[in-house]
């Protein structure tokens, strides 16, 4: 009676590699990773754009709109984020191009260091050196464990050789198998996985202010963007740190801060905004959310760099640009909460 076509079967070419054959309603990144093919990705929702990939050819379903994430230039040149996209018969996709990718180093769990109730700096020691620029991030996998791998943040510049010591601000998430791990004690001296070095949040070339903001543990990749420009001429550019945090013991990295501030060229301002401090504290500081610190009018020249949870970078990019920021000029990390998986 009726005949009904035969439904085009979905394939993935990743980087110009032979095709695979991906399962009914298989996004890019999920069909990617079950065939063992190396994908930047953290979060796997949406939340973090570290996926993002060129659509060289075909087309791809996106479950959620991508303009929140990325740029007016990357969506004009057919970037999709590949833990979102369903294809539609055969594509191709092109990875950023990262010449710091593919490294893949073990190293030791050796320093547990407490910065807030549930904050802490973790240091681990290579086998090899780690190359990375200052603000991208790494995957830690716990060997000899089935606990998922999870994405932190370099906390400190490097040399531009690498490093065989590299830390992290790790934040202690609730029902979170890998942050209760790395901070739990019986971890120290045990071994890690690690793949580097991933996405492309890192200091932009200009001479205008760096408009900085920072929530929970996202001050890591600021500390280090802004360590790594200490010896450049982009310490001559002026310096706003913006941390949000809910009361006074959610405050870290305040000495460090300071450290940096002294050796900095340029005016050099931090500015924690307390959101829930109690009204009768001797809290002299600003309170109210960390966004309502943003300059009214921010001068031409400006950079934003945001990390933290998503909702503080989708309000923060929503001010900074009434108040006059290009989007263009507003590069951020999104820490995203895996707690449950």
């Amino acid at each position: 009676m009726f005949g009904w076509g035969k439904q085009q079967v979905s394939t993935l070419a990743l980087d110009g590699q032979a095709p695979v054959v991906l399962a009914k309603n298989e996004t890019v990144l999920n069909g990617a990773l079950r065939h063992g093919l190396a994908f930047p990705h953290s979060c796997k929702v949406g939340g973090c754009g570290a996926c993002k990939c060129q659509l060289v050819s075909g087309q791809v379903r996106e479950l959620t709109d991508s303009s929140y994430l990325l740029s007016r230039e990357e969506i004009a040149d057919r970037f999709i984020l590949g833990c979102q996209s369903i294809p539609q018969g055969p594509v191709e996709v092109r990875l950023p191009a990262n010449p710091l990718a593919n490294q893949h180093i073990e190293g030791t769990l050796i320093h547990q260091r407490p910065l807030t109730h549930d904050i802490s700096e973790i240091v681990i020691r290579l086998d090899t050196p780690v190359r990375y620029l200052p603000g991208q991030y790494a995957s830690l996998r716990a060997l000899g464990t089935t606990l998922p791998a999870r994405c932190y943040s370099f906390a400190h510049a490097a040399p531009e050789a690498g490093t065989q010591e590299i830390a992290f601000f790790v934040r202690r998430v609730p029902q979170g198998g890998m942050s209760n791990w790395l901070l739990d004690s019986a971890a120290l001296e045990q071994r890690l996985d690690i793949q580097a070095s991933l996405g492309d949040f890192h200091l932009r070339e200009g001479d205008g202010t760096l408009l900085c903001m920072a929530g929970g543990s996202g001050l890591a990749p600021l500390v280090a963007l802004l360590e790594g420009a200490l010896d450049s001429v982009a310490a001559q550019r002026p310096v706003y740190v913006l941390m949000g945090a809910r009361t006074q013991r959610d405050l870290y990295y305040r000495d460090e801060l300071a450290a940096l501030k002294a050796h900095w060229q340029a005016p050099f301002e931090f500015i924690p905004v307390l959101s829930e401090e109690p009204a009768d504290s001797d809290w002299r500081g600003r309170r109210g959310w960390v966004t309502e610190a943003i300059p009214a009018d921010i001068r031409a020249g400006t950079q934003g760099y945001l990390c933290g949870p998503p909702p503080m970078i989708d309000a923060a990019i929503a001010v900074m640009t009434a108040n006059g920021l290009a989007r263009e000029q507003i590069f951020f990390d999104r820490f995203s909460d895996q707690s449950v998986k």
